[in-house]
């Protein structure tokens, strides 16, 4: 059921995603292609603060700020995996892999590969000040809209 603190945790941690994403085309290596990185980024957020912060605020401020960044480790987790597993299909469609296992492990591979390219300060200090503002503002909402 649609509420008022499922409505401004989506708003809110799409744009955390968003900015977070920003944080990582900064990062990432010339002429790598990212056309739809920082939107498919957001719609994470959109999804993760509508299901996780927008469902269990109203619990306090300790513990939005603990799910704020709960939130946002989680469209960090999301975010990876994807674009891990989207990498993964697009060597497989050039056929680079003799088996599926093969596959599988290069999957698992760019996932560690991405999660160590990702442990920057600026990448990491937005989804953390940004869950943080997010989860606090999220229980904000949840007390406004009762």
């Amino acid at each position: 059921m649609p509420t008022g603190s499922k409505l401004a945790g989506a708003i809110l941690f799409f744009c955390v995603g968003y900015f977070a994403a920003l944080q990582v085309l900064l990062t990432l290596p010339e002429g790598m292609p990212a056309a739809y990185f920082p939107i498919t980024i957001a719609g994470i957020g959109l999804w993760q603060g509508w299901l996780v912060i927008g469902t269990r605020a109203g619990e306090g401020f300790g513990l939005a700020v603990a799910n704020g960044i709960r939130t946002s480790v989680q469209i960090a987790f999301f975010g990876i995996m994807i674009f891990a597993l989207r990498t993964m299909f697009q060597r497989s469609g050039d056929l680079r892999y003799s088996s599926p296992g093969e596959a599988t492990v290069d999957a698992l591979n760019l996932f560690l590969e991405y999660s160590l390219q990702s442990l920057t300060v600026q990448i990491w200090g937005a989804l953390f000040v940004g869950g943080v503002v997010g989860g606090i503002l999220t229980e904000f909402a949840a007390r406004s809209w009762r």
